[in-house]
């Protein structure tokens, strides 16, 4: 068991660097005890009145140096902040705290009746001083714990704030991306094409055309939407894509090993091209992810590689039991497109801000591929409440 913490260790489990708390805490809270305790009574000299509030600073400092510890201890062996776990800690913290401060009591009793020689204090019952020690052990512990919950809303506020732009630059980046006269130009000149050859597919391209915006508008202020959402959205685009390139650019929905063992489903239709939806295992229903990503990692993919009918790009979405991975044979353009500001960097500090779980990246002479996780209900609800 760990008895000393470094300054870093303390502003983790604390929220604040208690030194200063304690130096100027312990006075006060020694005058307090000798006023409980009766080691204040009229007619006392100096020596006599110091001797008493030196034994009640003694005291003090005990109980508030052994309840700081156990503090810290429950702090790092329950550091989820999940209603659940935080109700746990509290109450364990409660009980031990009533242990420690009936044996450190029962075992100062010898110690005070030697030190006051004079009899100077009275002695209540062992009941009464025990019940008044916790009261003010429970007091220096209210102040942790208040001014540890106000410094982490304090973090959480920054945190969401900074998710906050974070999520703003990124849907800003989006739509520069959709705005770019290229994509505008592309997109126009293949209705063009097709308003002669089909309608009503012009009339559907048109309308997925305005949902893809209509989506860039909607999630600008969220932090997460459902996978579901996040797969209707990206099928949008890829109807886009596909009516532009045809065959040269094909899409493959897959389902991972750990997926297919979950669903016991024939290795035969683990992948499935050219499908209008892809299979979404039950397990992902309620799961969710960062809005657009999926998206943005389909379109880096067409824009920085080649599509021909010499080298058709193939795009495979695997859908995993915590993840969701896009991958694609990696064949460069020659000449490389000016980026537009968004990226896995940005992709990555969305994620820092929302979960632990990190962005995974790989990448090998014939295929790159990149993984981003989902978070399951759990994780969103234990988010909620931190």
């Amino acid at each position: 068991m760990k008895l000393f913490f470094t300054k870093a260790e303390r502003l983790q489990y604390l929220g604040f660097n208690d030194f200063c708390v304690m130096s100027l805490g312990l006075f006060p809270l020694a005058g307090l005890g000798n006023v409980l305790f009766g080691g204040s009574k009229p007619g006392m000299n100096v020596w006599e009145s110091f001797s008493c509030y030196g034994i009640a600073f003694a005291f003090s400092l005990v109980f508030w140096i052994t309840s700081r510890f156990v503090v810290l201890q429950m702090r790092k062996k329950y550091p989820l902040r999940e209603e659940t776990v935080l109700q746990t800690r509290i109450l364990a913290t409660s009980i031990i705290l009533l242990i420690v401060v009936s044996t450190i009591t029962l075992l100062g009793q010898p110690l005070v009746r030697m030190l006051d020689v004079n009899n100077l204090m009275p002695q209540p019952s062992i009941f009464y001083k025990i019940v008044m020690s916790y009261t003010l052990v429970i007091m220096v512990v209210a102040v942790y714990e208040g001014i540890y919950f106000f410094t982490k809303y304090k973090q959480s506020l920054l945190a969401q704030e900074k998710l906050a732009k974070e999520n703003m630059q990124a849907q800003l980046s989006v739509l520069k991306q959709q705005m770019n006269p290229h994509f505008l130009f592309n997109s126009l000149n293949t209705l063009v094409n097709i308003i002669p050859e089909d309608s009503d597919k012009a009339a559907l391209f048109t309308q997925r055309l305005a949902a893809v915006y209509r989506r860039i508008l909607e999630y600008r202020h969220k932090e997460l939407i459902p996978v579901t959402e996040e797969l209707v959205a990206l099928q949008d685009y890829i109807f886009l894509m596909q009516t532009r390139f045809e065959d040269k650019l094909v899409v493959e929905w897959c389902l991972s090993d750990e997926t297919m063992q979950v669903l016991g489903a024939r290795p035969q239709v683990q992948c499935e091209d050219k499908i209008a939806r892809p299979i979404i295992p039950n397990h992902l229903l309620h799961h969710r992810i960062v809005p657009l990503s999926v998206q943005l990692l389909v379109e880096n993919a067409i824009k920085h590689n080649v599509i021909s009918t010499e080298f058709p790009l193939t795009i495979r979405i695997t859908l995993g039991g915590n993840s969701i991975t896009v991958s694609n044979k990696h064949q460069p353009r020659e000449r490389k497109l000016s980026s537009t500001g968004w990226g896995h960097e940005n992709l990555r500090e969305r994620y820092k801000l929302i979960t632990d779980q990190k962005i995974r990246i790989k990448q090998t002479k014939e295929d790159y591929s990149v993984s981003l996780p989902v978070l399951s209900p759990e994780l969103v609800a234990m988010r909620a409440t931190a």
